[in-house]
């Protein structure tokens, strides 16, 4: 099997310009969204390799008959097992090219182990693709990390008439860092990319827009976003984190006012994150807003501010139900571990509708 340029497979259609550190929905998209062969996000990647058959005459250098395609592997990691969705398809081919077998080894360097595809199945006709799963492994000991880079090998033959004609190709993935230091066990994340954590005003409402509202009024003090991220606290005790958020919340000169009749179960939702090295302000730093929906839209537009100023303040501290408060929490803390987000690494803060 040959390198061919310019092959992006059965699926060609291009997506709308997307973050290249954001994690698509569908970790296809890489491959559809440009013609590199080896791209990347955070938690995702897609890999497209062109492939070629070639039969040729008795003087071994004649080629007869030929035939171009491409073999995609995808797949979102994170976790200490996930799953390569691996095609392959022919997709151009002269006429008289006879039918083409394929077998995919996928490997990865370090402590992680792939599998293989396709067992020599015979490629499909023109317009149609074989379709199947590698399942990866990754074992890294507790408190620690490791870098792995995925390996593939394809082998196939030409099923043309008398002596079968056998071919060959290795090329390589994604550099993957792979870590045991986040959550309950190890996972892989690519970490040229900066981690991030979304939150969707739909569904986090007051806590999303508060975050919002701080990323773009906070004039001196800007943070959460690309150019200025977040750190996750070196120091993840929960107790730590406790007194860092009583210190932007509960302590002197200025207890954060909870107040019911404003906000049913009001809490205090600090921002930066008391997680982050950058949260745990003093309160005199912090300005005070009330975010409302207005026709049950959650927007920037209604935020009122109820104490501080915004030119000059630090940290925000904004009125939120304690149910949208701990599930704007536990979302911070799902992404930390899904993105592999390990002490002290940078992230920033999406906030859509």
């Amino acid at each position: 099997m040959h390198r061919l340029a310019g092959a992006h497979g059965p699926a060609t259609a291009r997506v709308a310009a997307r973050d290249p550190d954001v994690d698509p929905a569908d970790p296809l998209d890489l491959c559809r969204e440009g013609i590199k062969e080896v791209n990347t996000a955070r938690s995702t990647y897609c890999v497209q390799r062109p492939i070629g058959y070639e039969l040729r005459g008795a003087d071994g250098k004649t080629v007869i008959e030929h035939a171009e395609g491409v073999v995609i592997t995808s797949a979102r990691v994170g976790k200490t097992e996930w799953e390569e969705e691996v095609r392959a398809a022919i997709t151009q081919k002269t006429e008289k090219m006879p039918k083409m077998t394929l077998n995919l080894r996928a490997d990865c360097t370090g402590p992680c182990t792939g599998g293989t595809a396709f067992g020599g199945q015979v490629l499909p006709a023109v317009g149609r693709e074989l379709f199947t799963k590698i399942t990866y492994r990754t074992t890294v000991a507790k408190d620690s990390e490791t870098r792995s880079q995925l390996l593939y090998h394809a082998t196939g033959t030409i099923l043309a008439p008398g002596t079968p004609r056998n071919t060959m190709d290795d090329w390589q993935g994604p550099w993957l860092r792979c870590d045991n230091k986040v959550g309950n066990g190890p996972g892989c994340a690519d970490d040229t990319h900066m981690a991030n954590v979304t939150f969707h005003k739909s569904q986090y409402r007051a806590a999303a827009v508060s975050y919002e509202w701080a990323q773009k009024n906070l004039k001196s003090a800007v943070t959460g976003t690309k150019m200025n991220p977040l750190h996750r606290d070196p120091n993840s005790e929960e107790s730590w984190t406790k007194t860092k958020r009583r210190r932007t919340c509960e302590n002197l000169p200025y207890p954060f006012p909870r107040d019911p009749l404003l906000v049913p179960e009001d809490s205090c939702d600090e921002f930066p994150f008391a997680r982050s090295s950058e949260g745990g302000k003093p309160n005199n730093l912090c300005v005070d807003i009330l975010p409302k929906a207005v026709g049950g839209v959650w927007d920037v537009a209604n935020v009122r501010v109820m104490r501080g100023d915004p030119d000059t303040a630090a940290c925000v501290r904004s009125h939120v139900t304690e149910q949208d408060n701990e599930a704007a929490g536990n979302e911070l803390a799902q992404a930390t571990r899904s993105a592999r987000i390990i002490n002290g690494e940078p992230y920033f803060v999406i906030v859509d509708n």
